[in-house]
C-alpha cells in the first residue's frame, strides 16, 4: 500500500506523494524524509556538538532517463525548476542544494541518469534552521537508491562533504548534514574539524523535554555578535570550553547541566553566530525566567529563531513570558513552534 493510500499515515506522508502525482502526473518511486538540525556546542564549522530536531523535509522522487531534474515545492507553488543534471545553470537559491547534489552524483551515474522531486519543508525559512541541510540529504538518498553509488550513511556523509559545497545559508552545513544523515531522537553526535568522532546520550523523552523554537515576526534592530577581535577570539576559547563540558555532562546523562550552557553560549555571542536581532537575548531571558533548562539562538543565519528546551509542563508559561517580553517591547508577537528529537534521514515506511 502506498503512503498516499495509508490513512494513518502522517498528513504530510500522503499530501506530499499525492502532490507530485498532480504534478507529474504519475506516482512517485518513493518518498523520503531528513530532518532539520542544530549546533549545541562549538564554533560553526568547528568541533562541537550537533544534534537533529523533529521538524523535517520531505520529499517524494522518481528517477528520470533523459538526464533532467524537475524539482518543484508546496512551499513554494508556481516555482518549479527544470534543468540538466550536468548543466545545472541558472536555479533559484531554495533549489541550489538538491541541483548541487544531482550534478555531484550525477558525475559518477549512468548517461540520462535524472529526477523528478517534489518536497515540503515543515519550517519557514525565518526559522533559521538551514534548510538546505535536510533538502540535500532527502535528495541525495533518493538520487542514490535510483542511480547509485550504494554507500552506508558515512560513506554519503563522506561524499557529500568533499563535493557539494556549504550552502550560502549556513557555515556548518557539513556538521548539520552529519546530524540530519545520523538523527538526533535519542543522540547527539561529536563533532571534529573532518567529521563525526562519536555519539553522546540525548534522551529528551526520558526528561520530559520539548523542543521550542521563536521565530520572530519583527526583529527590530539587529547588532553584531562580538565587538572587537579580542573579544572574538576569547568568546570561541570559551565555546571550545563549553563544548568540553557539555560533552562530559551527557556522557554522564546529566542532560539538565548540559543544556544550561546554552544560555552561557548566546550571552558570550558565539563567533559565527552572525547578526543578531534585538529581542534575541529578551527572548532567552524570558524563556529561562519561564522554566526553560537552556536557550539560545538556534543557527547562524541573520535573525535565527531562538530554541529553548523545555520541561512539558512548562511550555504555556515559557510561551507566556516570551510574549510579555515582546509587548512590553513594542514588538509584535513571535510564532512559537514545538518539537522533539528528530529520526535519522531516510525513507517514510510504507506498510
Amino acid at each position: 500500500m502506498s503512503l498516499m493510500e495509508q490513512r494513518d499515515a502522517a498528513p504530510v506522508l500522503r499530501v506530499v506523494p499525492y502532490s507530485f502525482a498532480q504534478a507529474y502526473g504519475y506516482a512517485p518511486a518513493g518518498v523520503w524524509r531528513a530532518p532539520y538540525a542544530f549546533r549545541l556546542a562549538g564554533i560553526p564549522g568547528r568541533s562541537g556538538i550537533v544534534t537533529a530536531a523533529g521538524w523535517q523535509v520531505v520529499t517524494a522522487a522518481a528517477p528520470r532517463a533523459d538526464g533532467m531534474l524537475r524539482v518543484g515545492s508546496l512551499n513554494r507553488p508556481g516555482d518549479a525548476v527544470e534543468v540538466p543534471v550536468g548543466r545545472p545553470g541558472n536555479v533559484p537559491a531554495w533549489a541550489e542544494p538538491i541541483a548541487a547534489v544531482a550534478h555531484a552524483l550525477g558525475r559518477t551515474a549512468g548517461p540520462g541518469a535524472g529526477l523528478d522531486l517534489l518536497l515540503h519543508a515543515d519550517l519557514p525559512e525565518a526559522a533559521g534552521l538551514a534548510p538546505s541541510v535536510p533538502m540535500a540529504c532527502a535528495a541525495a538518498l533518493a538520487w542514490t537508491t535510483f542511480h547509485g553509488p550504494e554507500v552506508p550513511t558515512a560513506a554519503l556523509d563522506a561524499l557529500l562533504r568533499n563535493v557539494v559545497p556549504p550552502p550560502g545559508d549556513t557555515a556548518d552545513a557539513d556538521a548539520l548534514r552529519t546530524a540530519s544523515l545520523y538523527g538526533g531522537e535519542e543522540r547527539a553526535l561529536i563533532m571534529g574539524p573532518s567529521g563525526p568522532t562519536g555519539e553522546l546520550p540525548f534522551e529528551l523523552a526520558a526528561e520530559g523535554l520539548r523542543l521550542m523554537l521563536v521565530i520572530p515576526r519583527d526583529r527590530g534592530t539587529t547588532h553584531t555578535p562580538m565587538a572587537s577581535v579580542v573579544e572574538s577570539l576569547r568568546g570561541a576559547r570559551d565555546e571550545a570550553e563549553r563544548a568540553q563540558r557539555m560533552e562530559m555532562f551527557l556522557r554522564e546523562r546529566e542532560l539538565p547541566r548540559a543544556l544550561s550552557l546554552l544560555t552561557a553560549s548566546q550571552l558570550s555571542r558565539v563567533p559565527g553566530y552572525g547578526t543578531g536581532w534585538a529581542e534575541a537575548d529578551t527572548t532567552v531571558d524570558a524563556a529561562k525566567r519561564g522554566g526553560a533548562l537552556g536557550a539560545r539562538l538556534a543557527g547562524g543565519t541573520t535573525g535565527s529563531a531562538v530554541v529553548a528546551f523545555v520541561p512539558g509542563p512548562l511550555l504555556a508559561e515559557v510561551r507566556s513570558n516570551v510574549v510579555a517580553a515582546f509587548r512590553q517591547r513594542g514588538r509584535l508577537t513571535p510564532r512559537f513552534l514545538t518539537g522533539t528529537g528528530g529520526a535519522a534521514a531516510g525513507p517514510a515506511e510504507e506498510d
